[in-house]
């Protein structure tokens, strides 16, 4: 059973880190680069039209006298005259930590979601488009015009007091006698940290695309974007876009930390005396499924949990509707544990009985395996053709044992389930159990020393010695063995030292139903051993 636990957590962990990478990583499939013959098509045959990222991404300092605040029941923050671009969003109900009145900022002063860029031909527009007239400016919407000539550009933002998401405009206006030609841009700043969980999401042909890495390369493109925005392991800062005109998405790094990405629209040749809109969704929230799928059909997805999905959702319901007639979380993972214990008993018992069964087949026939390693010990070749012929005769496969992995390899999908359930579930935050504030994040009694002292992986690691103990090494098991498997529990203790408390308990719990289990299973082998 040593064995089984290694494989089962070693596989554990390498799916959880190899689906990170391989989300990750698929942008890479989607990426191209643009033909600016393509995106000009619609001037002329021998004239390019091409912005370069030089002109498109210069950001001068944000004045801080030109912006314009808003709020609603569930967020506030500010809107910049330089762009029309959102900065500094709070989210009201959302804290921190459980100790703490300080709420969640969704884009802070580094940051900033729809900066509105526009080019056009033959007319001399300012790289930094300044919306220097102030339409309307009241809790219910606000509106912005910048005038150019018999040109017009506005942003008109719409507000309702119990949504997440905010109603946008993009209203180009051509007052002129002649055709404008122009293109419209949408650039976004946001850091990028994969350990603390603050990524780039965008949904490309109904699949969810991570970034949580700044790119080495330059820049990126890619197609036909639904949505995109921030993620911050538990909340959201997105633009849904409701055009259904052809665009892409551009990003790379600005600075250390930070990405940079440009959303463009395709060449708009607009008439005179008419005037183009533009209509968008910003969402501004929890990723909570019930409040994402309010705000766009496929906007549920930035709740991400991973490879397992299928098997993650529905536990994820049983652990809130658990919770919702306990009233505790901490005692619902238990509840979910001794489930999915008692779902594979069948098999685990199986399994064990048949792990004793060989460790018993092995020590009568360690006597005969001692005599042979030591008549061939210097033919290495000879020594284990005779160990296999000896096999053969007793009947014994060596490979047997692996078949006691088989319950651990069906877990496992369970495990790395639960494991992004009780990493990313909104409902867990900031939930308490005994002395655990917070079970969706480590303990965090005290320090020593600048480590932090947690009790509960303190007691997996003991109640894994103990279920260790309990399990008497295979016959035969070299010393190197012996001393990896008596190390496994501190190595397994430092490893879930950092992990949230919700799932080290879904693990100390797990631990002790082996206890029983092992007490259960040795005490019936004595019986048919007597019998």
């Amino acid at each position: 059973m040593k064995l089984n636990y290694v494989i089962f957590l070693l596989g554990s962990f390498l799916i959880i880190f190899a689906s990170n990478f391989f989300i990750t990583s698929d942008d890479k499939e989607v990426s191209k680069n643009i033909d600016s013959k393509t995106i000009s098509s619609q001037f002329s045959e021998t004239e390019e039209y091409t912005i370069s990222d030089e002109t498109i991404f210069s950001e001068p300092a944000m004045d801080k006298s030109k912006i314009i605040k808003f709020a609603n029941n569930n967020f506030n923050g500010e809107i910049s005259l330089l762009g029309g671009k959102l900065v500094n969003v709070q989210l009201k109900k959302y804290f921190k930590n459980p100790e703490s009145d300080e709420k969640v900022q969704l884009l802070d002063r580094s940051e900033y979601l729809s900066k509105l860029i526009l080019k056009a031909k033959n007319v001399e527009l300012p790289n930094d488009l300044l919306f220097d007239n102030i339409l309307i400016n009241n809790d219910k919407e606000v509106l912005l015009s910048a005038k150019f000539g018999n040109f017009e550009i506005r942003r008109r933002y719409l507000f309702d007091s119990d949504s997440f998401s905010i109603n946008h405009q993009v209203i180009v206006i051509n007052k002129s006698g002649q055709n404008f030609i122009f293109r419209l841009f949408e650039e976004s700043n946001g850091e990028i940290n994969a350990e603390s969980y603050h990524n780039f999401d965008y949904q490309f042909n109904e699949d969810l695309e991570k970034i949580d890495y700044l790119p080495s390369e330059s820049e990126r493109v890619i197609e036909d974007i639904n949505w995109y925005g921030f993620s911050k392991k538990y909340f959201l800062a997105a633009n849904i876009l409701d055009y259904s005109g052809e665009k892409t998405l551009k990003y790379q790094k600005k600075t250390a930390g930070i990405l940079r990405t440009v959303l463009s629209y395709k060449t708009i040749n607009l008439l005179p005396g008419n005037q183009f809109t533009m209509d968008s969704k910003i969402f501004l929230g929890p990723k909570d499924v019930k409040i994402l799928s309010l705000y766009g059909p496929n906007l549920e997805q930035a709740h991400d949990l991973g490879w397992f999905k299928w098997l993650a959702a529905p536990l994820e319901k049983v652990l809130n509707l658990s919770n919702k007639f306990i009233k505790n979380y901490g005692i619902a993972i238990i509840i979910i544990t001794i489930l999915i214990r008692v779902l594979f008993l069948p098999l685990t018992i199986k399994s064990m009985m048949s792990m004793k069964k060989m460790q018993a087949k092995m020590a009568l026939m360690k006597p005969k395996l001692d005599e042979i390693k030591e008549k061939f010990k210097d033919d290495k070749a000879t020594q284990n053709s005779e160990i296999m012929k000896l096999y053969s005769k007793e009947g014994m496969n060596p490979l047997s044992s692996l078949s006691g992995c088989l319950p651990m390899l069906i877990q496992l999908p369970v495990f790395v389930a639960l494991y992004n359930v009780l990493l990313y579930s909104l409902d867990l935050r900031h939930t308490s159990f005994l002395w655990i504030n917070d079970l969706s994040a480590p303990e965090n009694l005290f320090d020593i020393v600048g480590i932090p002292f947690r009790i509960l992986p303190l007691v997996m690691g003991i109640s894994w010695f103990l279920t260790q103990k309990m399990t008497p090494p295979n016959p035969g098991q070299d010393e190197f063995q012996t001393k990896i498997f008596q190390y496994m529990p501190i190595l397994f203790t430092v490893m879930f030292w950092g992990l949230p408390s919700g799932l080290i308990l879904y693990w100390t719990v797990s631990n002790i139903i082996s206890i029983f289990q092992q007490l259960y299973i040795n005490n019936k082998f004595k019986k048919m051993q007597g019998a």
